[in-house]
């Protein structure tokens, strides 16, 4: 691959907002570069809320979901699947065959199968069950394939599940140069940040009744902090030899797949800008 080539990356995740949560860093630095990023929500997130009606819900969450996608530079789209309800099923696999078609992405980045959530562990499963059938055809001949008949790379998200095997951290990205940003697209899901998780955690009594984007953005960071701090208290002596005398705050990390097509470095270096590729034997050491 021509490193001055644009790249078409995807981001196809459980619900609004995790692909913030897990891959925005990587975005920003993508876009920087003029690469081109679409982030997919399989769900619409309706369920995701204590007080709010499903209906008002989703409607709230797609329209924080724009937004966030405006600060970033990205594309959104939902599949409209209701929270809960993702199912490996034939109607599922062919939408995302369907969208993963249409887009062509050199990258797909998606959840392992073995993550928290079950709609997070689905979708993860229907990107590597569409992944054979996306050169097939026959397969969905209302949406062609690829002239180039070429096959996306699969990474996988981060998550911190041990069983049946522990996240390999084939990619360390550096993302405390643009935290902030990442941060204020975040902010925009309110609905999330500010009242779901918090009540899901026991922690709405830490929300005040009237709050600005600063106390948005501390919530955000405590989140952040308390989900994923695991990246770089886990992978220490890796953030300390890929990255040699940097104060490192906040990192994403990513597994590269086997399903799909494996990457060359070259390419790696391409898809992830500015990251640290571990070589096998610095993932044993």
């Amino acid at each position: 691959m021509n490193v001055k080539t644009r790249i078409k990356i995807m981001v196809i995740c459980a619900h609004p907002d995790d692909a913030e949560l897990l891959a925005g860093g990587l975005a920003i630095k993508l876009i920087s570069h003029n690469h081109q990023v679409k982030f997919i929500s399989v769900t619409n997130g309706n369920l995701g809320h204590h007080k709010m009606n499903p209906l008002e819900t989703a409607k709230t969450r797609q329209k924080e979901a724009l937004n966030s996608a405006k600060i970033l530079g990205t594309e959104y789209t939902s599949l409209n699947v209701n929270d809960g309800h993702i199912y490996v099923n034939r109607e599922l696999t062919e939408k995302i065959v369907r969208i993963i078609r249409n887009y062509d992405p050199d990258l797909i980045l998606t959840h392992r199968v073995n993550d928290y959530h079950r709609d997070h562990r689905y979708c993860g499963q229907l990107v590597m069950d569409a992944n054979n059938m996306l050169i097939v055809p026959h397969y969905c001949p209302d949406t062609p394939i690829s002239k180039t008949r070429k096959q996306p790379v699969i990474c996988y998200l981060y998550d911190h599940f041990l069983k049946p095997y522990p996240f390999i951290p084939n990619i360390l990205l550096d993302i405390t140069d643009v935290f902030d940003q990442k941060a204020k697209a975040l902010i925009c899901h309110k609905s999330q940040m500010m009242e779901w998780l918090p009540w899901t955690q026991k922690l709405e009594h830490l929300i005040p009744k009237e709050f600005d984007d600063n106390i948005r953005k501390k919530m955000v960071e405590m989140i952040i902090t308390m989900m994923f701090s695991h990246i770089l208290i886990d992978y220490q002596e890796l953030w300390n030899k890929g990255f040699p005398g940097r104060k490192i705050q906040y990192g994403e990390a990513f597994e590269i797949s086997e399903y799909g097509r494996q990457p060359t470095l070259k390419e790696l270096k391409t898809f992830f800008p500015g990251a640290y590729i571990p070589s096998k034997q610095d993932l044993k050491g």
